[in-house]
């Protein structure tokens, strides 16, 4: 017997030990459905698992329930993998950390590491506040090729001014 997706979801969410158990949460809920069309799907759902012998009706559902869970773990699991090869942690300063607020904080500047050097290694990116001079310094480690500024803000008593981009002309 063939099922929709939307009566397996239905199906996953309702399953229990037993047939009977299954088809009693189910048809609880009938009545309180607004949605036509939900209703409709949860009735099919009802006919159709009727229809199925009770050792053979609790197998399918048992599988249908780990199937939705494995998708689910599975899904979890790829996104976090996709996460950690995305790029990699801002280290450095805090956005919001004391530093901002020293007297002398003229700027702030995120960075990639170009080649490993004082900063850091290459690939590494970080944030950083810096007075006048430190930001002199990083434009001079900018030009030697050691890293390469992401972004740079105007720091004035703890407030932020980042630099606005240049917009390209459309044609």
């Amino acid at each position: 017997m063939k099922f929709s997706k939307s009566e397996l979801d239905i199906i996953y969410q309702y399953a229990a030990p037993t047939k009977e158990e299954t088809l009693a949460g189910m048809k609880e809920i009938v009545p309180v459905i607004k949605d036509i069309l939900t209703k409709a799907i949860v009735e099919n759902a009802i006919r159709k698992l009727e229809k199925i012998p009770e050792p053979e009706c609790s197998q399918f559902v048992a599988a249908t329930k780990a199937r939705f869970l494995a998708e689910r773990d599975n899904s979890i699991r790829q996104r976090l993998a996709a996460a950690k090869l995305q790029e990699p942690i801002m280290q450095g300063h805090d956005l919001s950390g004391k530093e901002r607020f020293h007297p002398e904080t003229r700027h702030m500047i995120t960075l990639e590491v170009q080649k490993d050097c004082f900063v850091g290694f290459k690939g590494e990116r970080f944030r950083f506040y810096l007075s006048d001079e430190g930001y002199r310094n990083a434009k001079h480690s900018e030009q030697e090729g050691e890293i390469k500024i992401k972004s740079h803000a105007a720091v004035v008593a703890g407030k932020l001014y980042p630099d606005k981009k240049p917009r390209q002309r459309e044609r």
